[in-house]
């Protein structure tokens, strides 16, 4: 009786401890480990002032390519960044949302600050010259073919970055749900990982 006791006590022990673990949490999307650094590039942003990444040091940045005149995806994505800004609540101060041009011929400061308004003014839109935007697209990764008369293809790399507070590239989402993405960001707001 006294041996059933103690093994009842075990079990029950035993259910507890598992029940109460608290399990590893899962990112979404791809985790680059480790994190990759990458060469910090001059650009203007919607205000016409010169932006680096590294201003954003110490913050966490979700960077899309993509263009003001694109009927489809960058719309679709600059909405998912406003659910997953509002879904952080306060945390959002600490995370930045970047639209990076595809067509810095129609995409001035002045037309980046009009499209992104319509979304979020928080946003930050940047350009630059085609030169310093194929060598970022290159190191990036980013397909961003431009047709004959100098308008890029619809089809051009449909990722979100999301670069971690010290300036490196840590995740890599491409067709995850912005929930999942916003759930990303909340773990890693709170913690280091």
């Amino acid at each position: 009786m006294k041996y059933t006791i103690a093994l009842l006590a075990c079990l029950i022990g035993a259910l507890l401890f598992d029940g109460c673990a608290s399990k590893p949490y899962t990112f979404h999307g791809t985790q680059l480990q480790p994190p990759m650094t990458f060469a910090d590039f001059a650009l203007t942003n919607q205000d016409n002032h010169t932006t680096r990444l590294s201003d954003y040091r110490g913050n966490w940045l979700l960077i899309y390519f993509g263009y003001t005149h694109c009927p489809d995806e960058c719309p679709l994505t600059l909405a998912q960044f406003k659910k997953i800004h509002d879904d952080l609540k306060t945390d959002a101060a600490r995370a930045h949302f970047v639209f990076v041009t595809v067509d810095p011929v129609r995409d001035t400061p002045e037309q980046m600050k009009v499209y992104l308004g319509q979304f979020d003014p928080s946003f930050i839109g940047l350009t630059g010259t085609p030169a310093t935007l194929n060598l970022m697209y290159r190191k990036y990764g980013v397909a961003a073919e431009a047709n004959a008369d100098g308008t890029p293809k619809v089809d051009h790399t449909n990722a979100m970055y999301l670069f971690d507070d010290q300036g490196q590239l840590s995740f890599i989402y491409t067709g995850i749900p912005w929930q999942d993405i916003a759930a990303d960001l909340r773990v890693l707001l709170k913690k280091k990982v």
